[in-house]
């Protein structure tokens, strides 16, 4: 029998999906999966890796990161890919703050040709509204979601940002979203309760790294969270809930599935399943982000949530800063700037925390970092699966190697880590995307623009 051609095959390898573990071959041939059989008899290939004792994971993907600080996409697809991340969603904005002007649909094709230019990696995009898009919501939504963009953001707090949209903005928002079958991401905190509490805060002088928390406090993000799905209920809008720390809203989030009017997703991050409030102390402004850090009874909460699946994504939600933008570091907590790096520890960090824990299982930590994210932002089956016609992005991974998170990562601006010295059991040591290898052992086999944009579509 004449064996059919393949580009490559990565053979006796551990193939993971949300479904369980099976020990298989991958054939990949133009850039796609072609099937994951026992075994390649059938087969032959250019270039065949064998697996023997690793995992094989569909492509990671990172739902929400900040692409706008010290670091842009090119050099946070690098540190990404380090991590095992083969496709990246980040939050993008006509945001003067974030570098960049004009409206929103000016926004999103400037970015779409800087990470056509920069990124080694796949990237779809999330459209962020402020006070100032209001005006034009109705002719950009519909625009935007031709274009492939189908998720967006807005705030329910940091007025004095012009972040903030109030109850009726978000109706108009939801409304335009349900009509034109998109998804609506909020961050969820009451924003005229942090108001009061962080210039009580100042009154008093208490202006520390320790005093952040107490002004964020675990209510403003479940009456939040429970008003804007109480709006969503009203237009029928897809929603999605962010970097989730609190338990209060997951008792919320219970509640609104229990009553299963709507679509649903939740999302939490690994610093809230990892780190406590006590970091500030330790790290100072490094640590500040929002929602801030919180008390071990949280970080508990949160991994019995993904154990039930009330969790749906764990997303990275890396924002960093230079250290020196955090100056000082123990004192004047409400000037420095909020977010923290975490692209390349957020896949391997989760995993030691978790799956070597005992607290989840690898499928479902498969299932909310790549399956979930393709299916809740419309890539699916073209990212999150080894299925056959899916883009041939895959990691292997390797439980039994150890390794120290380092200071910094070696390919981002950032300077620092809140997981520095920690150690890990488990490491990505091969990345593939639509079949080439893009990392290798920590380094970067990529070129700038390799990367695609890749449109979202619910129509499949």
């Amino acid at each position: 029998m004449k064996k059919q051609k393949a580009d490559l095959i990565v053979a006796n390898g551990m193939v993971v999906s949300s479904r369980g573990i099976a020990q298989k071959d991958v054939v990949i041939r133009n850039g796609k999966i072609v099937e994951t059989p026992e075994n390649t008899v059938a087969y032959e290939a250019d270039q065949i890796i064998d697996a023997a004792g690793k995992y094989v994971l569909p492509g990671i993907i990172d739902a929400h990161f900040h692409p706008v600080y010290a670091d842009r996409i090119d050099t946070l697809s690098k540190a990404a890919a380090t991590g095992g991340i083969t496709t990246l969603i980040p939050y993008v904005g006509a945001v003067a703050a974030w570098g960049q002007g004009g409206d929103l649909v000016d926004a999103v094709r400037s970015f779409i040709d800087e990470g056509a230019s920069s990124s080694i990696l796949d990237f779809g995009i999330h459209c962020t509204f402020t006070q100032n898009d209001m005006a034009t919501v109705a002719s950009s939504i519909p625009a935007l979601i031709k274009m492939g963009v189908v998720s967006f953001k807005g705030f329910t707090a940091y007025k004095k940002r012009g972040m903030k949209l109030e109850d009726e903005e978000l109706l108009e928002i939801m409304g335009l979203i349900a009509q034109h079958n998109g998804v609506f991401a909020t961050h969820c905190e009451n924003g005229p309760m942090l108001d009061l509490l962080e210039d009580a805060a100042v009154r008093r002088g208490d202006t520390k790294p320790e005093h952040y928390p107490p002004t964020h406090p675990a209510i403003s993000e479940a009456e939040a969270v429970f008003r804007v799905l109480s709006l969503a209920q009203i237009t029928g809008c897809r929603m999605y809930l962010p970097h989730l720390s609190a338990a209060e809203s997951l008792d919320v989030l219970r509640l609104f599935k229990k009553w299963d009017r709507q679509a649903i997703y939740a999302e939490t991050c690994p610093h809230y399943l990892v780190l406590t409030d006590d970091e500030l102390k330790k790290r100072g402004t490094l640590a500040k982000m929002s929602p801030p850090l919180r008390k071990p009874a949280d970080v508990e909460a949160l991994w019995q949530a993904l154990q039930e699946g009330i969790i749906d994504v764990i997303g990275s939600d890396a924002a960093g800063h230079a250290m020196a933008s955090n100056e000082p570091l123990y004192d004047d907590v409400f000037s420095a700037p909020h977010g923290i790096p975490g692209l390349d520890t957020f896949f391997t960090m989760t995993y030691t925390e978790g799956v070597n824990k005992g607290r989840i299982t690898l499928p479902q930590l498969v299932k909310m970092t790549c399956e979930n994210p393709a299916r809740i932002f419309g890539l699916y089956p073209q990212k999150g699966t080894l299925s056959k016609g899916a883009d041939a992005d895959l990691v292997i991974f390797d439980p039994a190697r150890s390794h120290t998170v380092p200071a910094k990562n070696a390919y981002t601006k950032v300077d620092y880590s809140l997981y520095e010295g920690r150690r890990c059991l488990g490491a990505p040591t091969m990345v593939f995307q639509r079949g080439n290898l893009i990392m290798a052992d920590g380094d970067i086999k990529a070129h700038a623009g390799q990367g695609m944009y890749v449109a979202g579509s619910f129509d499949s």
